[in-house]
């Protein structure tokens, strides 16, 4: 096939570079090469032995389930994020997706408009409204100790240069714990957030798939202060060290009505469904059984420490670090070590590979100013089990 014949909305020819990093990872080690990654986000820990069980049990189940999950599965989704939210269960759909990524795009797909975007931001959110042909308009935000937080007057200025642009803010798409700054939104910024997205009519589509590796104990969600207008979208790929599996989730708000009934059309058409013994092991880790919870509480400890860690070095080293709030993942700036043949964080990543063997991920990614020498540094390259065990 020519490259003339490719739809111009899909003409890259580059992988997501979290993806791409991964595997340069993998062709380096196969090679003999010994190499710190962080530049991936994959938790270490092995699946949970009762999570394990159920998968085991159920491999037999070769059916298609309902396009939106198991009935069962999503009332236990229904409860246990009632329960940990104190929303009110009967106010929500669910719909479940081959990870949360999905639920993104789709999210995307079904609401009209064009995108308001963070920056820093995860390295898919942009593409994934380039591949819809809309555009993602960068809101700037401020990073300090106390967290990450958008300014309702900040939003406000990017509406206004967008639409006179000609463009249609319609989204706003909000990550915490923060990939890649490792930061939450404090809660009065999310009060904010959300009512300036309520006065303006903007649907917030709210990624909390870090929102259970928040290092202070409390889950702090968007969903409360804006039930009515916010899609929360996570999974088990990051609380639960399961990012093979994957399997995620939307909570839809039934107050945008006819919402859930496109997306499961678009998820129909597309997916189909979730893998069947994916499904019912994903229903044991939404049972709230308190062995997984402790699992999660334990592996969430150890990020925290270890991370926490990474940071500190980073700062008693001249470098630059917020503290993380959640996650796994730190942002340094060694802008200040800018030199005549390192003026980007593209070319201090490529150096940090070529001359100590670290794979991290250029500011650049993340819509950062290439001046800006920021990477994000992924502190999951350590043997977790033995972590948990200690």
């Amino acid at each position: 096939m020519s490259v003339s014949t490719v739809n111009a909305l899909a003409n890259t020819a580059s992988l997501s570079p979290t993806l791409a990093a991964n595997e340069k990872v993998l062709q380096l080690r196969q090679t003999g090469q010994t190499v710190l990654h962080m530049g991936f986000g994959q938790a270490p820990f092995s699946v949970h032995p009762r999570l394990l069980a159920a998968l085991q049990a159920h491999a037999s189940n070769n059916e298609y389930l309902p396009v939106a999950g198991l009935p069962e599965l999503q009332s236990a989704i229904l409860q246990h994020h009632a329960k940990l939210l104190d929303i009110e269960p009967n106010d929500y759909d669910v719909l479940i997706a081959p990870g949360s990524k999905l639920i993104l795009y789709v999210s995307q797909l079904a609401i009209e408009g064009d995108l308001l975007l963070p920056t820093p931001s995860w390295v898919s959110y942009a593409p994934q409204a380039e591949l819809l042909g809309q555009t993602a308009i960068p809101v700037s935000t401020t990073l300090s100790d106390a967290g990450l937080q958008i300014d309702p007057g900040t939003l406000d200025q990017a509406v206004r240069e967008a639409q006179q642009s000609g463009l249609n803010p319609t989204k706003l798409l909000i990550n915490f714990p923060s990939n890649p700054t490792g930061m939450v939104f404090p809660e009065q910024n999310l009060v904010a957030i959300a009512s300036w997205c309520r006065q303006n009519n903007i649907t917030l589509i709210s990624d909390e798939i870090y929102g259970r590796l928040t290092f202070s104990g409390r889950y702090q969600s968007a969903l409360p202060f804006y039930p009515e207008g916010t899609i929360l979208t996570t999974g088990l790929s990051k609380g639960l060290s399961l990012g093979g599996w994957r399997f995620g989730l939307g909570l839809i708000p039934k107050a945008k009505t006819g919402l859930i009934d496109r997306l499961r059309f678009i998820a129909s058409e597309t997916w189909s469904c979730v893998a069947s013994p994916i499904q019912y092991a994903a229903l044991e880790a939404y049972s709230d059984h308190a062995d997984v919870e402790e699992f999660i509480e334990q592996s969430t400890l150890i990020h925290q420490i270890v991370n926490t860690y990474i940071a500190k070095r980073l700062n008693d080293s001249g470098i630059p670090c917020a503290l993380p709030q959640g996650g796994f993942y730190t942002w340094p700036d060694f802008t200040a070590f800018a030199k005549d043949d390192m003026q980007t964080s593209e070319q201090l990543a490529a150096y940090l590979l070529d001359h100590h063997s670290l794979v991290s991920l250029p500011g650049t990614c993340f819509g950062e100013t290439p001046s800006l020498l920021k990477l994000r540094l992924s502190g999951c390259d350590y043997d977790g089990d033995a972590a948990l065990v200690t």
